[in-house]
């Protein structure tokens, strides 16, 4: 973290401090959702299937801290009403970045059990293109050489980690998800561009959805 950064987060409290959480962990799954499509495409291959593992253990270390922070600063007294609503939102924002990066472990699971590069199942596809996304290693694919280990029980476990922690957010902060009513409309930016203006703009800058 680059000097400074720690104390401007801790000024702006816990929801500045999950904000900026918030915004890193939507960068991370949407990383880690463009390795996802690559899957049984002409760039698949052992390199970019450790790439995917990487960058999920990323999301799921950033899910993690994340928790903790907004379990943290729900049960808490906040430093004012805006604060809590603010959580709140976070809250939301946080149990649907969750949800997607499930369905993403669940095309990566699907993907990998179908295209398999140990020869145990279909061969990835061959489009004719190259030079897209990471390049495998030779003899990776059809005809032998160096054999990838099987990626479904890492992606069991990855989903199952995903899962539980969906659980544990539903059950331990009593938030009804119809308290948040959204305010941007549909279709006018990206899922990460209003939750990184309340990282750089405060608790106000950037919102897309307001606690009622």
């Amino acid at each position: 973290m680059a000097p400074g950064r720690g104390d401007a987060c801790h000024a702006r409290g816990a929801a500045g401090t999950c904000a900026a959480a918030q915004a890193a962990l939507c960068k991370a799954t949407a990383g880690h959702r463009q390795l996802v499509l690559q899957l049984g495409g002409s760039a698949d291959g052992p390199r970019l299937r450790e790439e995917r593992c990487r960058r999920s253990a990323e999301a799921r270390e950033l899910s993690a801290g994340l928790r903790r922070a907004l379990l943290a600063g729900l049960r808490k007294a906040p430093a004012s009403p805006e604060e809590r609503q603010e959580l709140e939102r976070l809250w939301v924002l946080f149990l649907s970045a969750l949800e997607l990066f499930l369905q993403d472990l669940r095309r990566a699971h699907h993907l990998c059990q179908l295209f398999s590069v140990q020869g145990g199942g279909m061969a990835p596809l061959r489009t004719g293109l190259g030079g897209q996304g990471l390049p495998s290693r030779k003899g990776s694919r059809r005809g032998g050489g160096s054999a990838q280990p099987p990626a479904a029980p890492h992606l069991e476990e990855e989903m199952e980690q995903v899962r539980a922690m969906l659980t544990e957010m539903e059950s331990r902060a009593n938030i009804p998800l119809w308290t948040v009513e959204a305010t941007q409309p549909a279709g006018t930016g990206s899922t990460t561009a209003p939750v990184a203006g309340v990282a750089r703009g405060g608790l106000h800058a950037g919102h897309c959805c307001r606690v009622l």
